[in-house]
């Protein structure tokens, strides 16, 4: 299948996610994302698809808390949609619980959503994911516990959870 990228906005809902590189991914969030990078330690990536034009992109990875990490949880630890129609994101969080269910033995989501930079959870809500209020802080940043990561611009993240029957 020949995947076209449109550049910044589209006019029509998502009508698919497929597994897509990692590599792909990448750019893509480079190029779209505020914070301009994907992060380590990805389990597989989704292209959000309208036709065939890639319009967003989806990683899901190992929770980054080792508390989380059972085996049958994942994080989604980056999101980008272009600009599209009122309620795409929802709906392409719609599409990827459904290829998730279908495709691999995880059923519990995680996300986070970062308040200090405006994200209050709504496309969460609107999928019907249940907050479970503001992740524990604490303690060192992450950025300086560990070697090769990037500086957190981050604060105050809310935590959504979506469990997959």
């Amino acid at each position: 299948m020949q995947t076209c990228l449109v550049e910044e906005s589209f006019d029509a809902l998502p009508d698919r996610v497929e597994k897509i590189p990692f590599r792909v991914a990448r750019r893509f969030v480079t190029a779209h994302h505020y914070l301009s990078y994907a992060p380590p330690g990805c389990k597989f990536s989704l292209g959000v698809f309208s036709g065939r034009h890639l319009i967003g992109v989806m990683i899901f990875g190992r929770p980054v808390s080792r508390y989380e990490d059972d085996g049958s949880t994942l994080e989604l630890t980056r999101m980008v949609l272009l600009d599209s129609p009122k309620n795409s994101e929802s709906r392409s969080l719609s599409l990827a619980e459904k290829w998730i269910k279908r495709h691999t033995s995880y059923r519990r989501l995680i996300a986070y959503s970062d308040v200090s930079q405006g994200h209050n959870g709504t496309i969460y809500r609107a999928a019907n994911w249940r907050c479970l209020g503001f992740a524990p802080g604490g303690g060192l940043p992450w950025n300086l516990t560990r070697r090769n990561r990037r500086a957190s611009i981050g604060g105050k993240k809310l935590k959504f959870e979506r469990i997959l029957s």
